[in-house]
């Protein structure tokens, strides 16, 4: 279905909830996490969007909130970082959906082990977010990233009743358990529970949010996906600039 077919889908519904992922969704994956940017046409798109009563826009990334408030300056837009655990406000306002003890989890001991294990391999990155970490390996050779993320997985077996292990694309990020995008997207449905929810992602850490909408909302999948039930498809960021695209011209 092309971008205007799905714009059109929703056309009649007065009150619209738009969640989307950033990295793959909104903007194209790249082989470093600080490559990418949003370009002035997509932040003019957001912002003319949360500019419209019609619509209340969200975004829900693994990305830090501090991160994504740098990267979307977008007056009206509501931010979830930490996939989905900590929610900005357009007053920004901060939302924690998950309280607990930073203390009670290692990061700082994960980290380390993860550049242990990783030094020397070129192209690794090993990216400390505070509350999750994240092993970048999309400039690695294939072999020897298999065989350090193994090693890597067997070194944090000990913490793993307190943190999960999450591939994505081209990278393995570690994360408290219980902490999903869909936390974020279940607080923004109770938020406008009139608005019909529609939520667009990429990748693994997606998933969540999908199985948290409602029977009947949208579930847009971005690049290359399975065949699913009661979804749709847009092959790029690309597609999706003109879907939001479409969506404001009508």
């Amino acid at each position: 279905m092309s971008p205007a077919q799905l714009a059109a889908k929703i056309r009649h519904y007065p009150d619209v909830l738009l969640m989307c992922d950033y990295d793959g969704t909104l903007v194209p994956l790249t082989p470093r996490p600080d490559l990418a940017r949003p370009d002035a046409h997509l932040l003019t798109l957001l912002q003319q969007l949360a500019s419209r009563p019609r619509f209340h826009l969200a975004v829900i990334s693994g990305r830090s909130l501090k991160e994504l408030q740098e990267l979307l300056p977008v007056a009206g837009l509501y931010l979830a970082g930490m996939h989905g655990t900590e929610i900005a406000t357009p007053e920004r306002q901060v939302i924690n959906l998950l309280p607990y003890r930073k203390e009670d989890i290692p990061w700082q001991d994960i980290f380390r082990l993860a550049r242990q294990v990783t030094a020397g391999i070129p192209g690794f990155l090993v990216e400390n977010k505070g509350e999750a970490i994240a092993l970048h390996y999309r400039l690695a050779d294939p072999g020897p990233a298999g065989i350090a993320l193994k090693q890597f997985s067997r070194a944090i077996d000990p913490f793993l009743n307190k943190v999960e292990l999450l591939p994505g694309h081209k990278v393995l990020e570690v994360r408290r358990r219980g902490v999903n995008k869909g936390l974020a997207v279940t607080y923004f449905i109770s938020k406008w529970p009139r608005a019909y929810p529609i939520y667009l992602g990429d990748d693994r850490t997606d998933e969540d949010a999908f199985a948290a909408l409602p029977p009947g909302g949208l579930a847009i999948r971005v690049g290359n996906w399975t065949p699913c039930n009661n979804c749709y498809f847009l092959p790029s960021p690309v597609e999706v600039s003109q879907f939001l695209q479409q969506l404001i011209s009508g």
